[in-house]
């Protein structure tokens, strides 16, 4: 049950109070609200609101708008945690490939409203281009190091079996990520451009829901000003489902994406690269690694197993990219 405190600040009186998540669903004779409490920076508290008025003035409509409290502020403060609230919106029980066609759709329109060319700077460019090579570096050190400890055993779990018996693979997506970087760095530098869009940050269908022909993108706790390959990357790689994908759905994606906003040519080759390196893979070693979450040992095998089968079902999409 949410504080009654904190309602009362929303002259909120509900009937019913059901927890979805990290967000609680609040029926009242108002209508039905949405309540989410997080951690959130001053900053990305600010970035929120100038976003919703940017998008009023661009006539953006594809977000849920947050609800002022009786005494207009857009969040409360409890303790180290923030609370807002927005009107709860009852998603189509529809067609999750037409939910995707719609997410495309509108991802496409926010990076076309917010699209900004960018001074045009070979120092900055350079220095993104060593730091992506140092952090993918130092990552596959690390899974390389954690390979050569695993092998010395007799006896491996069932998840260091699967990702030794994938490794090999895994080492020609490093390499195929670190060509398309290089591409994407020369040509980058001889086009003399680079454009920034407002990214939503966690773009996956999970966060984002459809009414009727609209679609709205919900949370924009994470929303950066930043390469539209950021957002479209994390898209194409939520969006795929292990073990029943099929490579058109995504070229058909990416197709309907372009049709709204094209990409530069040296963009193409950055979500090459971006999608060819298998971050979500080394993050599940790590994750089991670590175990802070308490898995059972089969849970992070079939985490494994379907972030694999994921990244294998992009590598055909990309020989075509």
């Amino acid at each position: 049950m949410s504080d009654p405190a904190l309602l009362f600040q929303y002259d909120l009186y509900p009937n019913q109070v059901v927890k979805h998540g990290k967000v609680t669903r609040i029926e009242t004779e108002r209508g039905t609200f949405a309540l989410k409490e997080t951690k959130l920076s001053k900053e990305q508290m600010d970035f929120m609101l100038y976003l919703e008025e940017r998008f009023k003035q661009l006539q953006f409509q594809g977000y849920v708008p947050l609800i002022r409290t009786k005494y207009g502020d857009s969040f409360v403060l409890i303790q180290d945690r923030v609370a807002y609230l927005t009107p709860w919106v009852e998603e189509n029980t529809g067609n999750p490939a037409q939910k995707e066609e719609q997410m495309v759709h509108s991802l496409a329109e926010l990076h076309g409203y917010t699209a900004k060319e960018q001074a045009f700077s070979e120092e900055v460019i350079k220095q993104s281009y060593q730091k992506m090579i140092f952090l993918r570096e130092s990552r596959q050190f690390e899974m390389e190091k954690y390979i050569s400890q695993i092998e010395k055993r007799i006896y491996l779990s069932p998840f260091e079996l699967s990702f030794v018996t994938h490794f090999h693979q895994l080492m020609k997506y490093c390499d195929l990520a670190k060509k398309r970087l290089d591409d994407w760095h020369e040509q980058v530098i001889e086009a003399k451009r680079y454009r920034s869009v407002l990214c939503h940050g966690k773009c996956s269908p999970s966060h984002f829901v459809t009414v009727g022909g609209s679609g709205y993108f919900l949370n924009f706790e994470r929303s950066v000003m930043d390469t539209p390959i950021r957002d479209l990357a994390y898209f194409v790689r939520s969006s795929i489902k292990p073990f029943q994908y099929n490579p058109a759905t995504t070229t058909a994606h990416l197709a309907r994406y372009e049709d709204q906003f094209a990409l530069y040519d040296e963009e193409k080759e950055l979500l090459a690269s971006y999608l060819y390196f298998p971050e979500t893979i080394f993050n599940s070693v790590t994750l089991f690694k670590e175990n802070r979450q308490e898995w059972s040992h089969i849970k992070h095998v079939r985490l494994l197993t379907k972030k694999i089968e994921v990244m294998n079902g992009i590598s055909n999409v990309l020989q075509s990219l």
